[in-house]
């Protein structure tokens, strides 16, 4: 979590590096989740997602998924969020911690309809809609974001193509 600093302008704000990888996350509230499977495979599913200030990634899923079970077993997680316009990927590694509360499920629940109902003509998300158990809660406890614009007009290296917030920068102070 951050500590908060107030100055007189009351605005919150991070760096322009962070404020980037922050505003392009919760715009596009829409990307694949990675796992990986007890024996070793990889698993991708596509999610609805919130993010906080602080950077936790919040989503829904179901008890009996086969994303859940991954997560039971290894919770080390990739989210990666793409936008075709711009070219622009975002990729943020962490672990997925399962939420306990029943107000922070239902909170989260909400945020996800939210971001369902913005952009989708279906309405409801689609883990409203499998027949998998209960719903469940994750946090993804971000480690890194990863973020590249591919359609930058400058082309450069693969290393120098790519932004990095590592975790002790996703834990930095915000101003207000």
């Amino acid at each position: 979590m951050f500590s908060v600093t107030k100055k007189h302008d009351e605005v919150a704000r991070y760096s322009d590096r962070k404020q980037r990888f922050y505003d392009f996350l919760k715009e596009k509230p829409v990307g694949v989740l990675s796992t990986v499977t007890p024996n070793g495979d990889p698993h991708g599913v596509v999610i609805y997602f919130d993010i906080g200030k602080d950077f936790v990634v919040s989503f829904l899923t179901r008890a009996q998924t086969r994303k859940h079970d991954n997560i039971k077993h290894n919770n080390h997680v990739m989210l990666t969020v793409f936008e075709p316009q711009t070219q622009a990927v975002v990729q943020l590694t962490g672990e997925a911690i399962q939420v306990a509360d029943n107000y922070e499920v239902n909170g989260i629940a909400g945020a996800i309809l939210s971001a369902s109902l913005r952009t989708s003509d279906a309405g409801l998300p689609p883990v409203s809609k499998l027949e998998a158990g209960p719903f469940v809660a994750y946090r993804i406890i971000p480690k890194q974001a990863r973020m590249a614009v591919y359609a930058r007009p400058d082309s450069g290296e693969y290393t120098n193509i790519f932004e990095s917030l590592e975790s002790f920068e996703l834990k930095d102070e915000i101003t207000t």
